[in-house]
């Protein structure tokens, strides 16, 4: 049986890419396929991403390899993607950081690429240090030529510009040393070395927080938290909770790289928290979480195609039902028109409007409660045949005084943004467009 099916996929994989592929590439353009691209892969978690890729790459070449990458940049360069792929994909011919050493053929002709690394180097890919010497005119320079050049496909010719100017970022994110703690003979000496209890009478470990049998050991200030809000609270700065390296299993009192499990015999592989996150150094013992690759990010949810997908224009993940929203660049990385909270890294569930502008679902709630426009925009929220049909009853049954029957007013609808004239009156105008009341007066009554 399981030759049979080995069989049966082999042929149904030749065949899609004998058949199916060209059709694909003949009648989509660039940017739909990229839109294509992004929906199928945005319904894919970070851990088949992750199984999956060094299996297909292993039977690429390099060339339809690179190609293959550049076209799932191109359809994810609103999201952070790239950066979830190198934080653990590190050193493949298909990463960004391999895109920039690509990218360094472009220093001028006396420059050797394929230098000699030295020892305290050894992290540079060739070429990398050359990039990281070039002064600002040298890399405009460069950065020209690539643009001149006739030979490059405009998609590849963006893909290398984009490289080039980010090189000497990365190549200096590369060139700094990298923040380690020592381990300590006494773990004593780090200040919070010591149980914190969600419920101190059952004895379980945590805090307000989280559920978990851990600290992190933040690099800022080398003491030891239950979380990164135990830490903002009590401290000046923020945490780097991606930065941590070190734990404290709060079971032996033992400081240790980070991990699911405690590595010390004593306590003989105790987990730390059912759930964790070796990107953002997440644990947490009660709630069900995945990890986004194009956030870059953890949320709460059971994972993406199962009850959440991520749209790569408005780069966020929405739930299932809103995967025919109207869609926004980046509309979530902003504050809650209500609340003013931040969308992009709010745990609480979102409310999408007719408008494309989203809010907290509680916010909605509330605010709709007095309200039936966008704060945002002031467009409708929702049908308002009803209520609008109730005014037209309304405004036919009322009688205005004689001076102002045959006066008009300038009006602007916010609906369908519109303007028009709209009989007098001082609360109600109609747009003859569209028939909607949620307008405004821009220009004072005429006769």
């Amino acid at each position: 049986m399981c030759k049979s099916l080995r069989i049966s996929l082999g042929q149904h994989v030749f065949r899609e890419e004998l058949e199916l592929w060209p059709l694909f590439d003949k009648h989509f353009s660039a940017e739909e396929q990229n839109r294509i691209v992004g929906r199928i892969i945005g319904i894919t978690g970070a851990e088949i991403l992750q199984s999956m890729l060094p299996w297909v790459t292993s039977a690429l070449t390099l060339e339809e390899e690179n190609c293959m990458m550049d076209t799932w940049k191109q359809a994810t360069k609103n999201t952070m993607f790239s950066e979830w792929l190198n934080g653990w994909w590190r050193g493949t011919p298909t990463s960004s950081l391999q895109a920039v050493a690509e990218a360094s053929h472009a220093v001028p002709k006396g420059t050797e690429c394929q230098e000699s690394v030295s020892d305290n180097d050894q992290m540079f890919k060739p070429g990398w240090k050359d990039i990281f010497r070039m002064n600002q005119n040298e890399l405009e320079a460069e950065i020209r030529k690539v643009s001149q050049d006739p030979t490059l496909d405009p998609r590849r010719k963006a893909y290398l510009i984009q490289n080039l100017m980010t090189s000497r970022w990365i190549a200096a994110q590369q060139k700094s040393p990298q923040v380690s703690t020592k381990e300590l003979t006494d773990d004593e000496d780090i200040p919070g070395c010591s149980p914190s209890f969600r419920d101190s009478d059952k004895q379980i470990f945590g805090c307000e927080h989280y559920k978990r049998n851990c600290k992190l050991l933040a690099t800022c200030c080398n003491k030891l938290f239950t979380c990164r809000f135990c830490h903002d609270k009590v401290s000046d700065h923020s945490m780097e909770r991606k930065a941590s390296t070190q734990m404290l299993c709060m079971s032996c009192l033992h400081v240790q790289p980070i991990g699911q499990t405690c590595k010390t015999p004593a306590c003989n592989g105790l987990i730390m928290a059912k759930y964790f996150c070796g990107v953002c150094k997440l644990f947490d013992d009660e709630r069900t979480i995945y990890h986004c690759p194009f956030c870059n990010l953890c949320r709460v949810g059971k994972g993406l195609g199962i009850d959440f997908f991520h749209c790569m224009g408005c780069n966020f993940c929405l739930g299932m039902k809103l995967i025919d929203h109207k869609c926004r660049e980046k509309s979530l990385e902003t504050n809650c028109p209500i609340c003013c909270d931040f969308l992009f890294t709010s745990t609480e569930p979102l409310r999408a409007l007719r408008c494309g502008h989203f809010m907290h679902s509680a916010c909605f709630q509330a605010y709709t409660c007095s309200h039936y426009t966008c704060p945002i925009c002031s467009k409708s929220l929702g049908d308002m045949t009803v209520y609008f049909g109730m005014l037209d009853a309304l405004l036919a049954a009322e009688e205005l005084p004689e001076e102002y029957k045959d006066k008009q007013q300038d009006i602007l609808c916010n609906d369908c943004a519109k303007k028009g004239k709209s009989r007098f009156h001082w609360v109600y105008h109609k747009c003859r467009f569209c028939g909607s009341y949620n307008t405004r007066v821009i220009k004072s009554e005429t006769k």
